[in-house]
């Protein structure tokens, strides 16, 4: 369950170190935009790789998404002997300019776009380069071009495990010092799409699955970049009982984890690099690196398939972690987790995908019988 962040970091670091140090970058610069194109192919070996790969990031050191990415990448390149060039585009415009250069460089297996947001230029290029192969990571697919894949975790798989523990949490305030006597759990949204609410349906389930008779919190926020809001909301939520909360909202995640911190209630965040050093629970993990690691595989073997793939806790897709948190997980809940976990990938449980279902899904799915 443990993901080492550190161990992750030092990963990052090391290899773009060695990769400048040992193998000086070819850059290209773009005529419409500042981004580099980077090199990391062995030019002075005689091997060829096993496939040229382009793969094009937002912003490298967020410790997040694009950081997973990168190790899979890298992993690829290890384990797989593809080599690889790679851009970071920080708006979606840039992320367009890029993606139809690689496309019509003609010298790529695969072209790989990591988030979401870049996925209609990826489609758009695709559509023009019908014999080029791309894969969006972090997102399904709106086109049924059989050269386009979308690869993306379960939404409510993501964060069902942590919501499991919260729900667990909340009714013992003797064992964890900032639980309450209330059974409230809350969940605050970035915005009412898909993704959003089917990972407040995972959490919220993941309570409801532990604990019948908790109450249910959920707030949207209507952006992913306004934490001030996402601070009011939270401490409504604290205010009104709640012990512990969890997001799906972007930066805006940076006011709840201050609401939590002020309210002296737990916080569980999607992301390594928001962790609070006082108040964290846990953290919902996507593994990104395997969707990299999955797509360049598609490749090698000859497995290419179109439209969306969808990876869950079964695939080692999603995972709950506790790097940074320095609250002690008793031995007893770290075991249901595991037996949760287990039922899972046994096919045990089926999940919900909209928090106004959980109460009927709940009807059917009660850990304690």
């Amino acid at each position: 369950m443990k993901r080492k962040l550190a161990l992750v970091l030092a990963i990052v670091m090391v290899l773009m170190l060695s990769l400048t140090g040992c193998n000086p970058a070819t850059t290209q610069e773009d005529q419409t935009n500042d981004t580099e194109e980077t090199t990391n192919g062995d030019t002075t070996g005689t091997t060829e790789p096993t496939a040229n790969i382009a793969i094009i990031f937002s912003t490298l050191g967020d410790l997040n998404f694009n950081d997973w990415c990168w190790e899979g990448i890298n992993q690829a390149k290890e384990e797989l002997g593809i080599d690889f060039k790679y851009v970071e585009a920080a708006t979606v415009s840039e992320a367009a300019t890029q993606i139809d250069a690689f496309a019509s460089d003609e010298l790529y297996d695969l072209i790989i776009v990591v988030g979401s947001d870049r996925g209609d230029a990826m489609e758009e290029a695709a559509a023009a380069y019908p014999d080029q192969k791309f894969a969006l990571i972090d997102a399904g697919v709106k086109t049924d071009l059989e050269n386009v894949v979308g690869i993306r975790a379960d939404y409510p798989q993501w964060q069902f495990l942590s919501g499991c523990l919260a729900g667990l949490v909340t009714t013992r305030p003797e064992e964890f010092g900032l639980a309450n006597e209330d059974n409230k759990v809350g969940f605050v949204g970035g915005a009412d799409t898909p993704t959003s609410r089917g990972g407040a349906a995972g959490f919220l389930a993941g309570v409801k699955y532990m604990n019948h008779d908790c109450e249910l919190l959920y707030s949207i926020v209507g952006s992913y970049t306004d934490p001030t809001t996402a601070k009011e909301i939270a401490l409504t939520m604290f205010g009104a009982g709640a012990d512990v909360v969890s997001v799906n909202c972007g930066s805006s995640a940076n006011g709840v984890l201050a609401a939590a911190e002020e309210s002296g209630r737990y916080f569980c965040s999607t992301s390594p690099a928001l962790v609070s050093e006082t108040n964290q629970l846990c953290i919902s993990i996507t593994r990104f690196d395997n969707f990299v690691y999955k797509a360049v595989e598609m490749i090698l073997n000859d497995e290419w398939q179109s439209g969306t793939l969808v990876y869950g806790i079964a695939d080692g897709a999603c995972e709950i972690s506790f790097d940074g948190v320095n609250i002690e997980i008793p031995e007893e809940i770290q075991t249901i987790l595991e037996d949760v976990q287990q039922k899972i990938v046994d096919g045990e449980i089926e999940f919900v995908y909209d928090p106004d279902e959980i109460d009927e899904w709940a009807e059917t799915y009660n850990y304690f019988g």
